[in-house]
């Protein structure tokens, strides 16, 4: 399915995509800012997940948590989400509404309010948030040094909440040069779909966001990682967790790599639906778990393709690792049958067909490409990748990524 692209660079460097349809009177903002955990410096982790929070504070037209009330009050939806990629904001509002949204976004740009009170709100903010989804959370411990070393390089080795050390030691003068650094418009892909008028749109952007100064251009940031040559097995004791857990992380390339879409099959074929192979393997046929998940965790570097699986006796932990390398191997091995294959490519191409029939999911899809690639349309040709993809590829990626002795496995016992 493709959808209508339309790319503008204002002056001040802030790339700009449009995809008008108006199927629906509704409209979707996705402002992507080019920083996430990956940026960040060791000893001052974080700082990208806290500013997902700051930029709700108040800017100079705004006050502060009125960013989500103005556009709540229109029947609308506002959020944001800090990977290790980036950091992006977005908002889904009736499209005669759309002008706010933009203008929201321009105001927060061009003038957040970074004041030692809104820093130290929510940096106790972000430290509570750390202590129930990790501290206090089964298996959270176990889930961010199984991150930790399952990557070489620091930045995407820290979780992307940071750690509570790091917090309770960040200067507030860190804190507003980082938010100077990479919160300006040469560093962010603002994206826009639904039922909107190009020229309009992008006469407003230019009034707003037009004249906002640019930034220094950043630092790329060191994501390169060594191909491990053998395994390592960690196990650790959980007092919240009430069941055994088993965390394999295998390394990958990422978003954009030529073997992408063979990892999209691979990763279709194991781990999607009660038919996949991990889920009849590990918990229908063998009974060896009660649940199995994981998949292709593409980042802009490197990236991971994992499984998680819970059992009911911390006996079974070893058993679903054999189970899962000897999947691994067989895929490797043996080519996908013609039926399985046709099946794991009709989901597929259903998936990219449905992925962009909500305007929001649309502009997402927009900003992401556009940072990472520098290539807002590409998943316009998605499927035509993906038919690409021979049986014969998915050997050859399989049995250079995915078997061997070379993965990174937690074994996580109830305390």
């Amino acid at each position: 399915m493709q959808i209508p692209v339309r790319e503008h660079t204002l002056d001040n460097g802030l790339r700009v995509v449009v995809s008008p349809d108006p199927a629906v009177p509704v409209a979707a903002v996705a402002l992507y800012y080019d920083v996430g955990s990956r940026n960040e410096e060791k000893g001052r982790s974080g700082f990208a997940h806290l500013f997902e929070h700051m930029m709700f504070q108040g800017s100079a037209h705004v006050g502060k948590a009125e960013h989500f009330a103005h556009i709540q009050g229109i029947g609308g939806q506002t959020n944001a989400t800090t990977s290790e990629d980036r950091t992006n904001y977005y908002a889904t509002v009736p499209s005669n509404q759309l002008d706010l949204a933009l203008w929201l976004e321009a105001d927060r740009m061009r003038s957040l309010q970074v004041t030692p009170e809104n820093f130290e709100n929510q940096r106790q903010t972000v430290i509570e948030e750390k202590k129930e989804r990790i501290d206090n959370a089964p298996y959270g411990f176990a889930m961010v040094e199984h991150g930790e070393q399952t990557w070489g390089s620091w930045a995407y080795g820290h979780p992307v909440i940071g750690y509570e050390e790091d917090l309770h030691a960040c200067t507030y003068d860190e804190v507003v040069a980082f938010h100077s650094r990479y919160y300006r418009p040469n560093n962010a892909v603002l994206s826009v779909a639904g039922d909107v008028d190009e020229a309009q749109v992008v006469e407003r952007i230019r009034e707003w966001f037009g004249d906002i100064e640019p930034g220094e251009p950043t630092p790329t940031p060191d994501v390169a990682e060594v191909r491990r040559t053998a395994s390592k097995r960690l196990v650790r004791e959980d007092g919240l967790a009430r069941l055994p857990a088993l965390f394999i992380n295998h390394q990958c390339p990422g978003f954009g790599h030529k073997d992408f879409f063979a990892f999209e099959v691979l990763e279709t074929a194991l781990l999607r639906g009660p038919s996949s192979r991990a889920h009849r393997r590990l918990v229908v046929e063998g009974q060896l778990a009660i649940q199995a998940s994981g998949g292709f965790d593409a980042k802009r570097g490197p990236g991971v393709f994992a499984l998680s699986a819970v059992t009911s006796q911390p006996g079974e932990l070893d058993a679903v690792e054999a189970a899962w390398l000897q999947l691994l191997d067989e895929v490797a091995r043996e080519p996908i049958p013609p039926d399985e294959w046709q099946k794991v490519v009709a989901r597929l191409r259903a998936a990219c067909v449905y992925s962009v029939e909500g305007v929001l999911a649309r502009a997402m899809q927009l900003g992401r490409a556009g940072l990472y690639l520098n290539e807002p349309g590409w998943d316009n040709h998605y499927i035509e990748r993906l038919e690409q993809v021979t049986p014969e590829d998915v050997l050859r990626v399989a049995g250079t990524w995915l078997t061997g002795d070379t993965h990174v496995s937690m074994r996580v016992h109830p305390a």
